[in-house]
C-alpha cells in the first residue's frame, strides 16, 4: 500500500546515506537520491439513493421539472475541466433505480444511460438493486452495469458494480455479478475502490434476496481490504458501503483505509469516525452530492481534505429546463431526461383529480401516522373492502415523494405520475386473516420495526408505553374497527381480514410469517396500479376531490409517546 511505498523510500535513503546502497561509499556519494513524486490532487464526488430521480417529476407541470442529475453532471465536468485537480473521481453508493416513473417504467434504463454519459467509476450495490432482479437490471456478467437502450441513447457501459460480501445461498460461492473491488488509474496512481453492503433480509422482499447471503461482518471487512492492499498495493484506498458510513469506518484501520463512502439512510452527512477514518454520503434523490479531495504527497502520504455534503435544490428555479440555465445543466444528460419523460409522458400527465392536504412521508398528523401513510392505507382498505377486509397496513418508508401544496395555492393537481412517485415498488396487496391476539402484536411489531407495517386505516388503537421515547416497549390495550368493533386482543379464535403488502408481510419476524394468504400473489394486485383505477373512481364520484384523511390511529393512555421513525 501507500505507507509500504513511504518506507521503501525511507529505507533506499538511508541505505545510501550509509554507503551500503550501491558500490560503496564514494559512488553512492555521487549517485543522486531519487526524486518523490510531486503532490497530486484527486477529487472525489459521490451520490447516493438516487433513486431514479434523474429528473424530478414530482406535481406533472414539465416548465417544473428539476432536472438534477444533468446539474450534478455538469458541477462533474466543471471539476474535471477547470484545471484544479489532477483527476477526478466518480462513485455512487446504491439505490440507483426506484423510484421516480422515468426510470421505473425503463426498468432503469434511463439511470444507466445517464451514468454511462457521466462516465462513473464504480457503483455500490443498494437493497433495491433486487427489487426487479439483480443480475438482470442491475448488474451483468462482467459485474459491471447492464446494457441499455432509452430513445436515441444505447450502450453497454463498463463501470463496475462492487459488493466483496455477495454470496450465494446454497453453495457459499461468491456472486458473478458483483466485484470484490476494482482499481482506477488517477492521477497516475492506483486507486482501490472496495465494496460492502449490510445484510438486507429486513429491506428487501424476501423471494428477492432469499438466493443471496450476505456476510456482514466487518471484522471480515477489515481482513478482506488488507488482503486487497497486500495484493495490489494501491496508492489510495476507498471502501463503498451501501450502508451508515460511520460505523464501517469506525471498524476500520486508518493504516488501510483512507476514506469511506456510504448510502442507504439518505443523508447528506460528512465527518471523521473515531478511527480517524473519514467519511461522506451524498444524501439521496440526487438532491445533492458528497465530495472531498484527495491529497497525495510527493511521499505517498494521503490526506483527505475538505469532506462535505452540498445540496443543490436550494433554489428549485436553477434545475429547471430553460435557456436560462443551459450553462448548469450538462447537455447530455439533460437530453437523456428529455427523451426518458417523453416516453411516458403521455400516460404520467393525465390528471387523476385534487388534493387539498399534502401528501407527505412525513407530515405527522398524530404521534405515529402520517397524512401519507393514512392516504395510502386508506385506498387499500377500499380496494380490497369487497373481500372483506376491516384493515390495511403500510410501512412509513414505503411513501417515496411528497405530494406539497404550492405556497399560495389552496389544491393541487394529482397525476399519474405522482402515484409511481409516491409507490414506485410495484408491491402486491396481500390478504391475510389474524386473530386478535396477532392483531395486536402486528401493531406492537409496527412500533418496533416500520417495515412490518406502522401506518394503518380501518381502526383505533390505545396503548400503554412501559419504555421511552426513543426505546418503546409498546402494550396495546384496544382496537377498535371503524364500525364500531371490538376486537377481543386476547382471543386466539375469531378471524379478522387485513390487507398488508407482500413486502412487509415476508419480512424475518412479521406476525404474517409462516401464514398463507387468502389469495396467491399471482392474483393479488399492484399497488400503484390499483390505486390509479381507484383514484380515478374517487376522483369522479367527489367533483375531483382525492380526499386526504388526516386523523390519528392511536392513542397513548400509560407512558411517553414515543418518537416517530426518523
Amino acid at each position: 500500500m501507500k505507507r509500504k511505498h513511504l518506507l521503501c523510500l525511507l529505507l533506499v535513503t538511508v541505505l545510501l546515506c550509509c554507503g551500503v546502497y550501491g558500490q560503496g561509499a564514494e559512488s553512492s556519494a555521487e549517485a543522486p537520491v531519487p526524486e518523490a513524486p510531486g503532490r497530486r490532487t484527486i477529487r472525489l464526488f459521490e451520490t447516493s439513493d438516487i433513486h431514479g430521480y434523474l429528473l424530478d417529476t414530482t406535481g406533472g407541470e414539465q416548465a417544473e421539472f428539476q432536472y438534477r442529475l444533468a446539474c450534478i453532471a455538469q458541477i462533474v465536468n466543471e471539476a474535471r475541466a477547470d484545471g484544479q485537480y489532477d483527476d477526478v473521481l466518480l462513485v455512487d453508493g446504491g439505490d440507483l433505480y426506484q423510484g421516480m416513473p422515468v426510470s421505473n417504467m425503463s426498468k432503469g434504463a434511463a439511470m444507466i444511460a445517464a451514468l454511462d454519459a457521466m462516465d462513473y467509476d464504480a457503483v455500490v450495490l443498494g437493497n433495491h438493486e433486487f427489487d426487479w432482479g439483480v443480475s438482470e437490471y442491475c448488474a451483468d456478467a462482467d459485474a459491471t452495469l447492464p446494457a441499455y437502450r432509452i430513445g436515441d441513447f444505447a450502450g453497454d457501459p463498463e463501470i463496475p458494480v462492487l459488493a466483496s460480501n455477495l454470496y450465494f445461498a446454497d453453495t457459499q460461492e461468491r456472486v458473478p455479478f458483483t466485484r470484490d473491488y476494482v482499481i482506477v488509474e488517477k492521477a497516475g496512481l492506483h486507486v482501490a475502490l472496495i465494496g460492502y453492503i449490510p445484510d438486507y433480509s429486513n429491506s428487501i422482499m424476501h423471494e428477492m434476496i432469499a438466493p443471496y447471503a450476505i456476510r456482514e461482518e466487518l471484522s471480515a471487512l477489515s481482513r478482506r481490504v488488507k488482503e486487497i492492499n497486500a495484493a495490489e498495493q494501491p496508492d489510495v484506498t476507498i471502501v463503498m458501503v451501501h450502508a451508515a458510513p460511520v460505523e464501517v469506518a469506525s471498524a476500520l484501520s486508518p493504516e488501510d483505509v483512507d476514506l469511506v463512502t456510504g448510502g442507504h439512510t439518505h443523508e447528506g452527512i460528512y465527518g471523521v469516525a473515531e478511527s480517524g477514518i473519514p467519511y461522506i454520503q451524498g444524501a439521496c434523490y440526487a438532491k445533492g452530492y458528497a465530495s472531498a479531495t484527495i491529497v497525495i504527497d510527493g511521499d505517498g502520504a494521503v490526506h483527505v481534505e475538505e469532506p462535505r455534503y452540498t445540496s443543490i435544490i436550494g433554489d428549485r428555479e436553477a434545475l429547471f429546463d430553460t435557456p436560462e440555465n443551459a450553462a448548469h445543466l450538462d447537455p447530455t444528460v439533460l437530453a437523456i431526461s428529455r427523451q426518458a419523460w417523453d416516453e411516458i409522458r403521455d400516460e404520467m400527465d393525465e390528471v387523476l383529480g385534487y388534493i387539498d392536504t399534502p401528501l407527505e412521508e412525513n407530515g405527522y398528523v398524530g404521534p405515529r401516522e402520517t397524512s401519507g401513510g393514512n392516504w395510502y392505507t386508506g385506498i387499500m382498505l377500499r380496494a380490497m373492502a369487497s373481500d372483506g377486509v376491516v384493515a390495511a397496513f403500510y410501512n412509513h418508508y414505503g411513501f417515496r415523494a411528497n405530494i406539497p401544496i404550492p405556497p399560495g395555492e389552496s389544491r393541487c393537481d394529482f397525476t399519474v405520475g405522482d402515484v409511481f412517485a409516491i409507490s414506485p415498488f410495484n408491491n402486491f396487496w396481500m390478504i391475510y386473516e389474524l386473530t386478535g391476539e396477532e392483531f395486536a402484536r402486528q401493531i406492537e411489531k409496527g412500533f418496533c420495526q416500520s417495515n412490518l407495517g406502522d401506518q394503518m386505516s380501518g381502526l383505533t388503537y390505545t396503548y400503554i408505553n412501559h419504555g421511552t421515547k426513543d426505546q418503546p416497549d409498546i402494550e396495546v390495550v384496544s382496537i377498535t374497527l371503524s364500525d364500531g368493533t371490538e376486537v377481543d386482543i386476547h382471543d386466539s379464535q375469531t378471524l379478522y381480514r387485513v390487507c398488508v403488502t407482500n413486502f412487509s408481510a415476508t419480512l424475518p419476524g412479521s406476525v404474517f410469517e409462516g401464514k398463507e394468504p387468502v389469495y396467491p400473489v399471482s392474483e393479488a394486485p399492484v399497488d400503484n396500479l390499483t390505486m390509479i383505477h381507484f383514484l380515478r373512481l374517487e376522483a369522479r364520484d367527489n367533483e375531483g376531490r382525492i380526499a386526504v384523511d388526516t386523523s390519528p390511529r392511536g392513542t397513548c393512555i400509560r407512558g411517553e409517546i414515543p418518537d416517530p421513525p426518523a
